[in-house]
């Protein structure tokens, strides 16, 4: 009789490799979640690089020197929670900061008391703005406003008409992201991501300023 041909051996699988691979999904899925508010990957360098100082560009904020900035145009839309029509040019001669946000992102819930302390600290220096977007039912967007508290205006753009005004100056994607209008209504600093009361209050001190 023939002896029967031996079968070939399926290696065995090498220990840990599962538990590898299984490790490696899940980093990647994290990479893919933190990127849910923004494609700029602002929020946790913002919050680790660009909050330790206010000079130059430092993470993702950036300052324009007052010999280099230009206008840019009054952003305008429906106030939230009424049918009137509200404006960045209704305080020409004031420094204003415009914040983009949704109450969907949660980097924006995150900010949010920081924006509105920030507010209180500079009153009299600036004026704040809000701009929400994609918020396509205004009712989320009021709760968040009722939620902390928010005592400045915000413009109601469910469709991101309105915030093409800073085609140029903003990726469209970047949520939240924070503009500083100096008195002659020119861009004079900008933040992509989450940004906090410091930072914010020094970059209005310093434009109030004319720095």
């Amino acid at each position: 009789m023939l002896p029967r041909p031996a079968r070939p051996r399926t290696p065995s699988p090498r220990p840990g490799r599962g538990r590898r691979l299984l490790a490696l999904a899940l980093s990647l899925a994290g990479v893919v979640a933190s990127g849910a508010c923004t494609t700029t990957g602002a929020d946790e360098q913002t919050r680790s690089a660009g909050q330790t100082g206010y000079v130059g560009v430092s993470g993702n904020l950036t300052r324009i020197a007052p010999d280099q900035r230009r206008a840019v145009p009054p952003v305008t839309g429906a106030r939230l929670g009424s049918e009137a029509a509200i404006s960045s040019g209704d305080y020409a001669g004031q420094v204003v900061v415009v914040n983009i946000w949704g109450s969907w992102c949660p980097p924006c819930r995150a900010e949010a008391p920081d924006l509105q302390a920030a507010s209180v600290r500079t009153k009299g220096r600036a004026q704040f703005l809000g701009v929400t977007v994609k918020d396509y039912d205004p009712a989320p967007a009021e709760a968040f406003v009722r939620a902390f508290q928010i005592t400045y205006p915000s413009i109601y753009d469910p469709t991101g008409q309105v915030l093409l005004t800073f085609a140029g100056d903003l990726p469209p994607s970047a949520i939240p992201s924070t503009l500083v209008i100096d008195g002659q209504g020119r861009l004079a600093a900008r933040v992509l991501g989450p940004v906090t009361t410091s930072t914010l209050v020094g970059m209005v001190d310093d434009v109030a300023n004319g720095k």
